[in-house]
């Protein structure tokens, strides 16, 4: 059912270069955050994965997280998830899911992102696939579907007692979303936007008296004046945010003054914006592929895993960031869960977990 007027839509979503002023004060995010991000937890607990703290004790995987002061958790959202060929490939983070993942996270006192994909399949710098149920659609309808979608999400979370403190449209969108008529072609973001933006609105329309602030996520952090550009040309096509959130990976990604530069200009561009690291995971363990070219040479060992968190966390602090959320912690014994035809299981290595499920020494890493 839409909730608004098809011929109203394109004012509200300010596409064409009038982004209405945010009703969301990005002061509603207090302190630093301290984040972890477990899509896969409840799916490996419902598998017969047995999470256990640093002293072996078997405890939920939300449980052990809060008990050592993470205070934020991250659960993406996938619309119709799974591949074509019928493997899960980890996905299995539809609405229930979600609903439940985040109560149970909520129900230990951690505040909880929701990270709105916008896909059946991994949305990221490679992949932005609209999912079949929208394929059809023109622009026009499909920023009508995108609001709807998004609103129904927060409707339904908000009445399950399960209402998110913070949102991502998108999921590292630096090429755009929802493929193709989303894709960012010749540096011309104005369709992106307006798609974003009918996300966004979606989260302010159903997110009662003070909706939570939204953020805009991206994985383009190598380069401070690549980065700060992308975020001047998408608020120059309308593009809407309350929020920054880069990924950070040092084998893709460059060293620390890479991210410490870029968190610097975007603080200088944007005052009143927080910026965070919606995403970043390092090594336990050897790595199936092997990263000869990494730019920070941590050992792959428990303890190294430690002091990449410990040094990361200490620069994004003197930079100004406000936080950072751990990727794919929960990601062990995926033999369990994980269905796929994926050769290398190269996140397992990179989890806050090891293979007998119990908890990394960097499970300490953001105190």
């Amino acid at each position: 059912m839409r909730r608004i007027l098809p011929m109203l839509f394109p004012l509200m979503l300010g596409a064409c270069g009038q982004a209405a002023a945010p009703v969301t004060p990005a002061s509603l995010l207090r302190g630093y955050v301290r984040g972890i991000d477990l899509s896969e937890a409840r799916g490996a607990e419902l598998a017969g994965v047995q999470f256990r703290d640093r002293d072996g004790t078997v405890k939920p995987a939300a449980q052990i997280a809060a008990d050592h002061h993470f205070d934020w958790v991250r659960v993406r959202l996938m619309i119709d998830p799974g591949g074509d060929d019928g493997k899960n490939y980890a996905l299995l983070q539809d609405l229930p899911y979600v609903k439940a993942a985040v109560k149970d996270a909520k129900s230990r006192g951690m505040k909880v992102l929701l990270d709105l994909h916008y896909s059946h399949w991994w949305a990221d710098p490679g992949n932005q696939w609209t999912p079949a149920r929208w394929k059809s659609l023109s622009t026009a309808d499909l920023r009508v579907a995108v609001h709807d979608y998004t609103a129904d999400v927060i409707t339904q979370l908000r009445a399950a007692g399960a209402a998110p403190d913070m949102v991502q449209v998108g999921n590292e969108i630096n090429g755009g979303m929802l493929w193709e008529p989303g894709r960012i072609v010749n540096d011309d973001m104005t369709t992106f936007a307006s798609l974003v933006n009918a996300g966004v609105q979606g989260v302010r329309d159903a997110g009662g008296p003070t909706p939570p602030p939204v953020m805009i996520h991206i994985a383009k952090i190598g380069n401070a004046a690549e980065t700060t550009a992308w975020y001047q040309a998408f608020r120059k096509a309308g593009g809407q945010f309350d929020v920054i959130g880069l990924s950070y990976y040092p084998m893709w990604h460059g060293d620390f003054q890479n991210v410490s530069d870029t968190v610097k200009a975007l603080r200088a561009e944007y005052p009143q914006t927080p910026v965070l690291l919606a995403e970043t995971a390092y090594y336990w363990d050897t790595n199936e592929v092997g990263y000869k070219d990494a730019q920070v040479p941590y050992p792959q060992t428990p303890a190294g895993q430690l002091a990449y968190l410990k040094d990361l966390n200490a620069t994004i602090r003197a930079a100004g960031g406000q936080g950072i959320f751990y990727w794919g912690a929960a990601w062990s014994q995926s033999p369990r869960w994980l269905t796929s035809s994926w050769t290398d299981d190269d996140a397992s290595r990179r989890s806050l977990f090891d293979d007998d499920a119990t908890a990394t020494p960097a499970i300490d890493g953001l105190n």
